[in-house]
């Protein structure tokens, strides 16, 4: 992959980056291949907000969907998912290297 089919988006607080979104660019679709919050900031939005950025540049780029994989043990994130309107499409098993399942989620567009 080339920088040029990734998105980066951030999340400033005082100068430093506090949270990141990285979004494969596809042809119809994208995925969210990674998202971070610094620990100290987590539940102040900012991963949300990316989430909704996101969104909004995948709209108007005409994509259909946005895919992602979380980890079937990560309750935040799969929340955080869910509020923000994705469902979950289906389970990889043993996705992870530790044997961990991911749930395959979906935001249509």
């Amino acid at each position: 992959m080339t920088a040029a089919q990734h998105l980066v988006l951030t999340r400033q607080i005082e100068g430093e980056t506090r949270a990141t979104l990285t979004l494969m660019r596809g042809v119809d679709d994208a995925e969210i291949l990674h998202i971070e919050t610094h620990a100290e900031h987590r539940r102040q939005g900012l991963a949300q907000g990316l989430i909704a950025e996101a969104i909004a540049w995948a709209r108007r780029n005409q994509r259909q969907a946005i895919w992602l994989e979380v980890r079937a043990s990560n309750a935040a994130a799969i929340a955080l998912y869910g509020k923000t309107g994705f469902v979950q499409i289906s389970t990889r098993q043993c996705y992870y290297s530790d044997g961990e399942n991911a749930l395959v989620m979906k935001y249509t567009l």
